[in-house]
């Protein structure tokens, strides 16, 4: 039986820039993120249809939330391509 030891202490995952969050520059001036709105959603596409992450968006977990569900409203109303 080993013996037992002390938990080791996790170190805090930290984002790597260590500055403050950039706002996205596609979102200045938008209200709500519209399903019908391609031109918007496709900043946030990829060439081959993937959704881009928050991380290199610069957009907040809500906003990103918010994107996620207009994208895949549009591609089940046929308005983007299925990635």
């Amino acid at each position: 039986m080993g013996r037992r030891t002390q938990p080791r202490e996790r170190r805090k995952k930290t984002r790597e820039g260590a500055g403050p969050r950039k706002a996205s520059r596609h979102l200045q001036g938008v209200k709500d993120i519209d399903p019908n709105d391609i031109e918007l959603l496709q900043k946030f596409l990829t060439e081959h249809g993937r959704i881009v992450p928050a991380r290199v968006s610069g957009v907040s977990a809500r906003q990103q939330r918010q994107i996620k569900r207009a994208i895949r409203r549009a591609r089940v109303m046929g308005l983007l391509p299925v990635g």
